[in-house]
This record gives C-alpha cells, sequence and structure tokens, in this order.
C-alpha cells in the first residue's frame, strides 16, 4: 500500500487533528459572523439543531404521499405521485418497504416518526464509528501499536465531530433524509474493503440501490477490475430488490420507475441543492428556479443535457481508466474514486449527497496535517463543503451564482486530487489504499 501517513505518532495526530477542527469551526464561525442574518442555513445551526434531535421528515413526506397514491392507484404509483400530483418521490418502488416497517413500529406502540428518527440517528452514530475507523486503519502498523487505547478514543471522538459539522453528512440527518442510510452503507462498504472483504461490500452497496440506483454503475467497476465475488454478489442484491418491488408493489410500477429516472435525466434540476454540472449550468442559464420546487423541474434544454452526459461519462472513464494506469486498480482509493465519480455522474445531486468523501479527505487527512503543502490544498476544498457558504446566498438569481456550487467545486477538485496525486511510499502501512491491489478476488 502507498499511504500518505509516516512517522506520526498517536498524540501528535491528535492535537494536529484536534486543530484541524478548530480550523474548520473558526472558518465557519467566520461565515456566520460576515452574513449574521443568514445564520440559519449554517452547518453550526444544522449541527445545532441535530444535536437536540431536531429533525425533518423530508424522505417520510414523500414516501408517505408515494404510499397514499400506491393504495389508490396500486397499477399507477409514479403516473400519480410523480406525474400527475408532481411530487417529487424519485425513490424506487422498493424503497417503501423501509416506509411501511417504520409505519408498523406503531404495532409495538412505538410512534413511526420516532422509529424512522431512531434508524436514522443509529445510521448517524454509525457513520462517525465508520469514519474513526477507517482513519485508524490508515495509520502505520507502529503508530497504532504504540498508541494507547485512550488514544485510539480519543481519534474517534474527533473524526466523529467532524462528521457532525461536515454539511453532507450533517445536512441529511437533519433533513430526516434516508441518504443518511444511503451515507453510512457506501461509507462502511469502503471500511470492510479496506479491511479485505468483498461479499459485504457487495451487499451493502446493493441495498443503497434499494433507495436509489447510481451506485448500481459498481457492476461495471467490478468487472473491469475483475472482482468476480463483489460483482456476483451486488447483482444478486440488485435483482433481488427488483424481484421484491415486483412482487410487492407490482411489475408494472417498478418498471415505470425507469420512466421517472429518463425524466430526471433528460431535465435535471435548477435547485441550488443540485450540487453539480448539471445544476450549475441551469442556473448560470437561468432556466428554472433555484430556490422553489413549487414550479417542477425545468423545462428540457439540449445544451444542458448534453454538457451533463459528456461530463457524466468522462467522469466515470476517468475513474476507470487512470487507476489502472497508474497500477491503483482494486485498492480502496480506486473504490472511492469510482465511489465519488458515481456521485457526481448523476444529473441531480443534492449536497447531502457527497457524505462518501469525507472518508477521501480521511484518506489524505494523515499526510495533510504533516506537510504544510497539501493542507493548502486540502482545507480550501474541505471548506468548500463542510459549509452552506450563506453569504453567497444573494447571488443566487445573478450571473454570479455559480459560487452557490461550491460543493461541487469541492467535490470536483477532490476526484481530480485523488485520481490523479502522486502517493508516496510507506512500507509500515496496514493494509491496501493505493498500491497495485489483488484483481482476482
Amino acid at each position: 500500500m502507498h499511504n500518505p501517513s509516516r512517522n506520526i505518532s498517536a498524540p501528535q495526530l491528535l492535537k494536529k487533528l484536534a486543530q484541524f477542527l478548530v480550523l474548520v469551526l473558526l472558518f465557519e464561525g467566520l461565515l456566520i459572523a460576515v452574513a449574521p442574518r443568514f445564520h440559519s442555513g449554517s452547518v453550526l445551526r444544522i449541527a445545532k439543531d441535530s444535536l437536540f434531535l431536531r429533525v425533518g421528515k423530508d424522505s417520510s413526506y414523500y414516501m408517505a404521499q408515494a404510499d397514499l397514491a400506491w393504495q389508490q392507484h396500486p397499477n399507477a404509483l409514479y403516473e400519480t405521485v410523480f406525474f400527475q400530483r408532481d411530487i417529487r418521490f424519485i425513490y424506487p418502488p422498493i424503497s417503501l418497504v423501509l416506509y411501511r416497517t417504520w409505519q408498523a413500529a406503531a404495532w409495538i406502540h412505538i410512534p413511526p416518526s420516532v422509529a424512522m428518527n431512531a434508524t436514522l440517528l443509529l445510521a448517524l452514530l454509525g457513520t462517525m464509528a465508520v469514519a474513526g475507523e477507517f482513519l485508524l486503519r490508515l495509520l502505520p502498523e507502529g503508530t497504532v501499536r504504540e498508541s494507547t487505547p485512550g488514544d485510539r478514543w480519543k481519534i474517534r471522538v474527533l473524526v466523529g465531530l467532524l462528521v457532525f459539522v461536515f454539511l453532507p453528512l450533517i445536512d441529511a440527518y437533519n433533513l430526516g433524509q434516508v441518504q443518511t442510510l444511503s451515507n453510512f452503507m457506501l461509507m462502511a462498504a469502503a471500511l470492510l474493503w479496506l479491511r479485505g472483504s468483498r461479499v459485504p461490500p457487495a451487499i451493502l452497496i446493493g441495498l443503497t440501490c434499494w433507495l436509489k440506483p447510481q451506485m448500481i454503475l459498481f457492476l461495471l467497476w467490478g468487472l473491469l477490475r475483475r472482482q468476480w465475488r463483489f460483482t456476483t454478489s451486488l447483482l444478486i442484491t440488485f435483482l433481488a430488490g427488483v424481484f421484491l418491488s415486483g412482487a410487492i408493489f407490482g411489475w408494472h410500477n417498478t418498471v415505470e420507475y425507469v420512466q421517472v429516472l429518463r425524466y430526471l435525466g433528460r431535465r435535471g434540476d435548477s435547485m441550488f441543492w443540485n450540487q453539480s454540472l448539471n445544476g450549475l449550468l441551469h442556473r448560470l442559464m437561468h432556466v428554472g428556479s433555484p430556490v422553489t420546487s413549487f414550479y417542477g423541474y425545468p423545462p428540457f434544454n439540449r445544451a444542458i443535457y448534453l454538457a451533463t452526459v459528456l461530463s457524466s461519462a468522462a467522469m466515470v472513464l476517468l475513474a476507470l481508466a487512470v487507476p489502472m494506469l497508474r497500477q491503483m486498480t482494486a485498492t480502496t482509493g480506486d473504490f472511492l474514486i469510482y465511489a465519488m465519480a458515481c456521485t457526481m455522474a448523476s444529473p441531480i445531486v443534492w449536497q447531502h449527497h457527497y457524505g462518501v468523501f469525507f472518508l477521501v479527505f480521511l484518506l489524505w487527512i494523515p499526510q495533510a496535517l504533516q506537510h504544510r503543502r497539501a493542507l493548502a490544498i486540502l482545507l480550501p476544498i474541505y471548506l468548500l463543503m463542510t459549509d452552506t457558504w450563506a453569504p453567497f446566498t444573494p447571488l443566487m438569481f445573478t450571473r454570479w451564482s455559480f459560487p452557490i456550487s461550491h460543493v461541487y467545486f469541492g467535490g470536483l477538485a477532490l476526484f481530480l486530487y485523488t485520481l490523479f496525486r502522486e502517493q508516496p511510499k510507506n512500507d509500515s502501512s496496514r493494509g491496501d489504499v493505493l498500491a497495485h491491489g489483488d484483481s482476482s478476488s
């Protein structure tokens, strides 16, 4: 493995990680000081509300509307809820199993809202645990061996605090988004891959496709990386969701979901939450409203559509080809690069879809904490992604609206940095992260 964390002791890492957290908090506080009237949109406010378990019902609202439409029109789920009622239920039908599970909690006298909040809270806590363990697995074996249990727990706590003020992760929880579950499962899959597992990561990625299907592109990655157990397990998990969907919600509704994806792919979205090239172009060209979904999705724009398709294809091809040229295929770095590409290749990428990028920052943090040049590159990228940058809100309706896409710019910069940055060698590392991996699994 090529690992960027050489010759750093646990106490040194703790000190520098705490300093990094302080820098992030100071920056987030500065944004509030610059534009106090936009404080309600800051990540610190989001974190505060989340700390007191003040969580929204974003996903459950749309699921409730879809469930109602299904009961009223069993053979026309999406025709009713999405195309006629203009309700943004963009999950596959199988996702309603999760909603029905929350509703079933009432049988044991647990309010469905409490069941939902408990599910998302456990997913957020699981995300913190996964991130802390991921960083510890990146450290040289000597660093971990010489550290105390207290040191390791302090590292986990600091990473957990960073998770709590990292916009894509905490915003998903605060909104009441099932993306909190998807973030957890995808990040857990990356940790399991780092630890040498192949089947469990595939199952977890397959389960994320039951909620949002873009990670099914990992089938192509698995085939080209000759990861047969991974590819087979992912395919089986995905097909299990498809057949379960057909059995419960009907094959018409299951197949009709493809029309929803086609519609979204052609239209995209101009909302400021859409942190993709598609959203950026819609806002720059003033196609659709950036602040409300009242008017529905923006009209089809051929130039935006072609630019989105070409950029998405280029991103996926880069993520497939460059690691092969750099002899780092089937490594954790390769895994995360492709996860980033699959995320940003979608025409609609809400800011809370970027959760897995946090692990990529952890991949580089040991090096950034030891080398000022690396920190000078990675800290600005991190700051682009870790807050809402509320002071830029007044630019929403101007020709200078591009700063609104700061999460997209940060994600793109991190993707390219990880894709092309030369990795230093470390012979004392604990696992295969960025070096040439075993491709025969």
